[in-house]
């Protein structure tokens, strides 16, 4: 019964493609409506936005018109080309010769790969890198062959943080000023820092100040209109 409500296609391929649930017409009460309305909650909650694109597939993609008229593209699927995240490696879309390589494309498929990748830079090239939410990008990196462990844990973890106040945006601007990586793992003790470094609580409010970006960094005050006027407002340039 659910073969037939799904039409043989895989209830991955159906999550991000509303157009293609809605000419299926699953029953919310069937075994894959039951799948699909967390999910559905799930992007809500995490504002995934347009971004879920990639986890449609070529083969069933709505929108993808060459898949309505040619079959070939649904033997990718049995060569691990499944949603278009799988044909992106570092941030950018493989090559025929890559995929070939990886996945034991044929000749003939060029031509297919030329309409996916033409599909690709009008649609999605311009998401590439902006995931936007923690859980998004924790999917992301999870759904790839060979992912990390514990995949239920960092689901979890960017579920919650998805749903309250958080610093993330501020690891973000570290990250882009400094151009490196914080790990959750190294910003949880970063934030921790003030708490156990001293026992003075004027201390811990000055270093949690310095940790949220409170003062007006250099790189800040050039957008300023004072100039380098003192904001003590004492006439001088340039005071501390």
């Amino acid at each position: 019964i659910e073969g037939t409500a799904i039409r043989g296609i895989p209830i991955a391929a159906l999550l991000s493609d509303h157009k293609l649930q809605e000419e299926l017409q699953i029953p919310e009460d069937s075994i894959s409506g039951s799948f699909l309305k967390p999910w559905q909650e799930i992007a809500k909650i995490c504002r995934i936005g347009e971004v879920s694109k990639f986890l449609r597939w070529c083969a069933y993609d709505s929108d993808f018109t060459p898949n309505k008229i040619d079959n070939r593209f649904k033997t990718w699927v049995s060569k691990g080309l499944t949603n278009y995240y799988s044909f992106v490696h570092k941030g950018i879309l493989k090559s025929f010769e890559a995929l070939q390589k990886d996945h034991g494309l044929e000749k003939e498929d060029f031509f297919r790969y030329l309409q996916v990748r033409h599909y690709f830079n009008k649609n999605l090239k311009d998401l590439l890198g902006r995931s936007g939410s923690s859980f998004m990008e924790a999917f992301l990196s999870l759904i790839k062959p060979r992912s990390d462990c514990k995949i239920i844990s960092k689901l979890y973890q960017a579920t919650q943080l998805c749903k309250q106040e958080n610093t993330e945006y501020i690891k973000k601007k570290w990250e882009k000023e400094m151009n490196v990586i914080i790990s959750q793992e190294g910003w949880e003790e970063i934030c921790q820092l003030p708490w156990v470094s001293t026992g003075s609580n004027t201390w811990r409010e000055f270093c949690w100040k310095n940790v949220t970006r409170f003062f007006v960094t250099p790189v800040q005050r050039r957008f300023t209109t004072n100039g380098d006027a003192s904001w003590r407002l004492c006439g001088f340039n340039g005071a501390d």
